[in-house]
């Protein structure tokens, strides 16, 4: 309801602003001498170019008329574009540049979008020069408005970045206290992906290039690659260990990684003359891709009731509604007119920013569970470790439960499917797929096999490092220890010498001497 609040409260904010700005415009723009096919005339004042993918230059020649005499703040502006060079100039070839790839404190007004003064060249003749050229989509309008227009229009524009803004900084905020509670994982993609967020409503919306970086030229075609490579990998990296895709789905997790790979080769392609329309294209099928088979998964972890996934099914759900929406906004919403796009994102990224902040929340809950968990059945393993008196230890929690096929089915988990090779695999994991509780799994584990669940994993890891070194000695260390599990090289070596009595180098020589001492 707060949401919904916010959100209206924007609208209106907006809706005045603009209305306040449509009062004041004056004059009229034209384009003369050039086909119609690639440009459409919206109203007066506004004219809508369509070049698509176009990266030669663009020369157009505009007619500006009926300007009152009295008037000196007339303004040409190219609002929610990311048009790498703008130049403007009359007849007599005096110009003014703007555009992304040049530093904005070297425009004449330096601004959130390209903004050209016209008094000055109207002053001699009515017609003015216009050269664009970018490699992003070209899809842009070009607007004559009022100086009080123009302030209208930065100043809701920059309000409404600056919220979002604050939204994903406040998550990203939570984020980083959740990781340096429980280190996991997901946790630190989970944030990297956030940031990556914020870090494309900062630069693609040229709040950035304002006020981060003025005195530093980028195109934005260039940089909107970067940014939407970057969420790609990240969120990818997100979703399989948020949803344990390497432990429950492998053939995906196989699949996510051949994603990543070739959104990294996209990116790199991006710095190159490579047609960017098959870029765009690519990132699309592969957000799709990602965002589809992730809300699959999600119910089918729902169903197995092996990780809660109600609000990220949610969450997944509104980007792929964010993503589909946007490939036909172009067209469908005249997004060339940034209030609709405006109002657009700041419907729809809060409400993804709630989703996904509920998912991680409902995460994290359960993690802080399992470690409280963790810690009571460490007390009562030490007080009943140290009890004489038989009464005073619990009844047991494994009653009723076949035993002999409940072990059966978790070897066939370790020696089979080598569920131990998750390296984020907890103990809820395992009671989840042998359906049984926490506490049973533990009773299980310490009474019926005289081992604990940490104990157990780093066994048959251990036990499977040893294997991968005799069919393959040359194998490097470090990488051994991440395939069988380990999350660190010093774990892996304690482990090692632990279970083996030797560190893996010297096991290694063990199996394979150097032939030179024989």
């Amino acid at each position: 309801m707060n949401l919904f609040l916010v959100w209206l409260l924007i609208f209106g904010i907006s809706f005045q602003a603009y209305a306040q700005g449509d009062e004041k415009k004056v004059g009229h723009l034209r384009i003369i001498g050039s086909d119609q096919t690639h440009w459409k005339q919206i109203d007066d004042f506004s004219v809508v170019l369509d070049w698509g993918f176009y990266p030669e230059p663009i020369d157009l020649r505009f007619r500006i008329g009926n300007l009152p005499e009295e008037s000196k703040t007339e303004f040409l502006i190219f609002p929610w574009s990311h048009l790498d060079s703008v130049q403007v100039c009359d007849l007599k070839n005096n110009c003014l540049q703007a555009g992304y790839a040049h530093p904005v404190n070297e425009w004449l007004i330096p601004g959130i979008f390209p903004v050209f003064p016209l008094r000055k060249f109207l002053e001699n003749s009515s017609e003015i020069n216009v050269r664009i050229q970018s490699r992003n989509y070209i899809y842009s309008e070009v607007r004559l408005v009022s100086a009080e227009e123009l302030y209208s229009i930065t100043t809701v524009y920059s309000g409404i970045v600056f919220s979002l803004l604050a939204l994903i900084i406040v998550q990203v905020a939570y984020l980083i206290n959740s990781y340096i509670r429980l280190r996991s994982k997901w946790i630190l993609y989970q944030i990297l992906f956030s940031f990556g967020m914020g870090l494309t409503f900062l630069f693609v919306s040229g709040i950035g290039s304002r006020y981060v970086f003025p005195g530093f030229g980028f195109p934005l075609s260039l940089g909107k690659k970067i940014m939407i490579g970057y969420l790609i990998i990240s969120g990818t990296l997100w979703v399989s260990h948020f949803l344990k895709i390497r432990q429950n789905f492998k053939p995906v997790w196989y699949f996510y990684n051949s994603i990543a790979i070739m959104t990294a080769i996209m990116v790199a392609l991006s710095f190159t003359k490579f047609p960017r329309l098959f870029i765009s294209r690519s990132f699309t099928v592969f957000y799709l891709l990602v965002t589809g088979i992730a809300i699959v998964l999600s119910l089918v972890a729902t169903k197995r009731k092996t990780i809660e996934t109600r609000w990220f099914v949610a969450s997944m759900i509104s980007l792929l509604v964010i993503e589909i929406l946007n490939i036909i906004s172009y067209r469908a919403f005249l997004s060339f007119d940034g209030r609709s796009f405006l109002f657009f994102i700041a419907f729809f990224v809060p409400i993804n920013i709630f989703l996904t902040s509920r998912s991680v929340r409902t995460r994290i809950r359960e993690l802080e569970y399992e470690i409280a968990l963790r810690r009571e059945e460490l007390r009562n393993f030490h007080a009943d470790k140290s009890s004489s008196d038989p009464s005073a230890k619990k009844k047991s929690t494994i009653i009723g439960i076949n035993v002999e096929d409940t072990l059966a089915r978790l070897n066939k988990l370790l020696d089979e499917d080598k569920i131990y090779l998750e390296e984020e695999l907890r103990i809820s994991d395992l009671a989840a797929v042998l359906g049984l509780s926490v506490h049973q799994v533990s009773e299980l584990l310490n009474q019926v096999l005289n081992i604990s669940f940490p104990d157990l994993l780093k066994k048959y890891r251990i036990e499977e490092a040893k294997r991968i070194i005799l069919n393959d000695p040359s194998t490097n260390i470090l990488d051994l220890a991440f395939s069988v599990g380990f999350q660190s090289k010093s774990s892996f070596y304690d482990s090692f010498k632990k279970y083996t009595g030797l560190t893996p180098q010297e096991f290694k020589k063990s199996v394979s001497p150097d032939p030179a001492e024989e």
